[in-house]
């Protein structure tokens, strides 16, 4: 049985219910869209996650009636410790003008309380830096009368790979869902549509035509709809990642020092090959138990 013969029927089984195919693919794309906007969403999520592990930063924030001399003095000690890469002294208004221009935030920006933007040093440290040592210096950087808190980001870090890790198990049971959902429908899709072409199946078995040939089509037609599917599902979460590219990608990346990514060629590929896998799958299943040749 040739590849043609096999496409020729499938494509005419598309025309002859296609309102059918339709609604089956239309029903797909929703499920697949889902399903990529959490792959989209753990992606980034992760590079936000690496990015901040790689860091290693500290911020000092500082007593409101610190005096110059003591935080020159601060910082001339963190400077002269070979774990300090650099020291950045960000005062009250500058914290201030910092967050109006990284949230693009003009109006409103007068009424928030001044203590709303302490002022802090911001520190860099050295990435061979070991984190006993860092925990040391956070702990004496404490005892500074000019020291009003101390922020290691580390508690943070640790939520934020806790709330990745949620994400990850939901991406996981969402794309078990979606498995279950194109098996489904397009199982139930095949099966009508072999109803609706009862008469030419036993009009192909008394010819002698073997089950293979007849249930060649069927399967395919469920490839196609299950691919077709996640195809226009990834072109169009494609559309909607290059249009929040344009208006957030800015402030997104001001703020977790990561610029936003689309899916990995890789990963839109596994997503296709798989969708045309569980195609084939949910027709298979579909003809074992309706198909009666």
């Amino acid at each position: 049985m040739g590849i043609r013969v096999v496409f020729s029927r499938a494509k005419r089984g598309f025309r002859d219910d296609f309102s059918l195919h339709i609604v089956a693919i239309a029903s797909l794309v929703v499920a697949f869209l889902c399903l990529g906007t959490a792959l989209l969403s753990v992606e980034n999520l992760t590079r936000i996650a690496d990015r901040w592990g790689q860091s290693q930063h500290l911020t000092i924030y500082l007593h409101d009636e610190a005096k110059e001399g003591d935080v020159s003095q601060l910082r001339l000690v963190l400077e002269s410790l070979p774990e300090i890469r650099r020291v950045d002294h960000i005062t009250s208004q500058a914290a201030r003008k910092l967050f109006a221009e990284q949230t693009h935030m003009t109006d409103g920006m007068a009424d928030l309380p001044a203590d709303a933007f302490p002022a802090s040093l911001e520190v860099e440290l050295k990435p061979e830096a070991e984190q006993g040592r860092i925990d040391k210096i956070s702990e004496r950087l404490r005892r500074f009368s000019s020291v009003e808190d101390l922020e290691n980001y580390r508690s943070f870090l640790g939520q934020f790979r806790g709330l990745l890790d949620t994400g990850r198990s939901a991406a996981l049971l969402l794309s078990l869902l979606v498995i279950v959902c194109v098996v489904a429908v397009i199982g139930n899709t095949i099966r009508l549509a072999v109803a609706g072409r009862r008469r030419e199946i036993e009009v192909l078995k008394l010819c002698g035509a073997t089950d293979s040939f007849v249930r060649s089509p069927f399967v395919l037609e469920g490839v196609i709809q299950a691919v077709s599917a996640a195809v226009i599902a990834v072109v169009l979460l494609l559309v909607g990642y290059l249009v929040a590219h344009q208006h957030v990608e800015a402030a997104i990346s001001s703020f977790t020092g990561v610029g936003m990514v689309f899916l990995s060629p890789w990963t839109v590929a596994t997503i296709i090959v798989a969708a045309g896998v569980v195609g084939a799958v949910g027709s298979a299943w579909s003809l074992r138990r309706y198909l009666q040749v």
